[in-house]
Order: structure tokens, then C-alpha cells, then sequence
């Protein structure tokens, strides 16, 4: 009788906060988030199904399981907020809402393009609630929060390609302050500013091949 155990593998479960760009209906949590991307007949992209969404085929292609979607469509990362109905739904308000998982991505930061929310100052400490309605002390908030919830996470930053040069400068520098993974995305195809079929494959791609590559690099492959 041999006495040799099998080895446990365990299942990486990953979660998303985001905003419309992750959304799809029936697949957010809480389900009273805002999404953007629905089913037919009230779609307004060809993203029909959630299986086209980048994070399913992320989720199909790794053999992961999702946890939870926090994603809300026109959210801010801050909390900056001209409309006065995103603010409560900013991305640093739901970062303690994404269950347990191993992975999280966090793919923002257009809504606060879009709403000229004020860059601020590198800060890490001390924050001021008038300090959370600029990106880049929010950025830098919303880091220290996830790492401190969710010590054993990977988080990658999701950079999108049309964010312009401060703001993508500031993911560098304070992902790189807290050591926080990033990919800058790039040949994302899109109709209403929002990516399509063709778009979502190339986030899918591109995320996939970070994960990867960050992997190997940890392990000496």
C-alpha cells in the first residue's frame, strides 16, 4: 500500500474592480452596479455574450475561477466626482469589496480622465478627504488599501492605451512605490470609446501575456 500522496493544486481565483469597460450584465457584484456592456437586444457594442468580455476569456484561457466583479460603468478611481453620483461608487470606496482571491486586476482611471479630475501630488500617507479627489494621491490610496487587504494578491493595474501621459506616468510611479504590477495596454479597438470583440481580445491577449511572463520571471523559467 503506498502511502504517496497526490498533490493538491489549488484553483486561482482572481477579481476585478473596474468600470464600464469590465461591466456585463447579470455578471457584477453587487448587482445593482451600473453596467454598460448588456445582452441583446439592448447592447450597444458587439460584445453580446460574456464570454467575449477580456476578463471571461482571461478567466477560459488561465482555468481560473472569478470571485467577484466589482466593476461599476462611469465610476472614478478617486474621488472626484462633477456629477455627484459617482463618488459613492469610486473605485477606492469598493477596493474592500472583492471577496478573497489570489489575482486582482484593477483597470480604471478613464472616468477621471474624462471628469478632468486634478492630478495632485505623489502622497503615501496622510491622506485628507480633499486629498482622495485627486488621481494621484487616490492611486496611491487605493494601492496601500489592496495591499493591506489583500496581502497574498497579484494585483495588476490595467493601464488603457488612450489615458494620456500623466496619468499613465502616474500608475508607473506609484505602482512602482508599492510594488504593484502594471501592463500598458495598446491596440485596443473601440466603438463608443469602449473596446469591442476586437478590443477585448487584445486586453485578454495583452493581460494574459503579462501574467505569464511575471510568473516565469518569479519562478527562474
Amino acid at each position: 500500500m503506498s502511502c504517496t500522496k497526490e498533490p493538491i493544486v489549488k484553483e486561482i481565483s482572481y477579481s476585478v474592480l473596474g468600470d464600464s469597460f469590465s461591466t456585463f450584465e447579470g455578471y457584477v457584484s453587487p448587482s445593482t452596479n451600473d453596467v454598460w456592456y448588456k445582452l441583446p437586444p439592448n447592447n450597444y457594442i458587439n460584445v453580446t455574450s460574456v464570454n467575449q468580455t477580456w476578463w471571461h476569456q482571461v478567466q477560459d484561457t488561465m482555468d481560473w475561477k472569478l470571485d467577484r466583479n466589482n466593476s461599476f460603468s462611469g465610476s472614478v478611481l478617486c474621488n472626484y466626482d462633477t456629477t455627484n453620483y459617482y463618488e459613492p461608487h469610486s473605485f477606492i470606496r469598493r477596493a474592500n469589496d472583492l471577496g478573497n482571491p489570489d489575482v486582482i486586476f484593477v483597470f480604471g482611471g478613464t472616468n477621471d480622465l474624462w471628469q478632468n479630475a486634478p492630478l495632485g501630488n505623489y502622497q503615501y500617507g496622510g491622506w485628507t478627504d480633499d486629498d482622495l479627489c485627486e488621481f494621484r494621491p487616490g492611486l496611491a490610496y487605493l494601492c496601500q488599501t489592496l495591499k493591506q487587504t489583500y496581502p497574498s494578491a497579484a494585483i495588476y493595474f490595467l493601464i488603457d492605451m488612450e489615458l494620456g501621459a500623466e496619468i499613465v506616468d502616474s500608475f508607473h510611479t506609484v505602482a512602482a512605490h508599492y510594488q504593484v504590477h502594471y501592463v500598458d495596454l495598446f491596440d485596443i479597438s473601440k466603438e463608443w470609446r469602449h473596446p469591442n470583440t476586437e478590443g477585448m481580445k487584445s486586453i485578454a491577449t495583452q493581460t494574459i501575456r503579462a501574467v505569464r511572463e511575471q510568473f516565469n520571471a518569479e519562478n527562474g523559467i
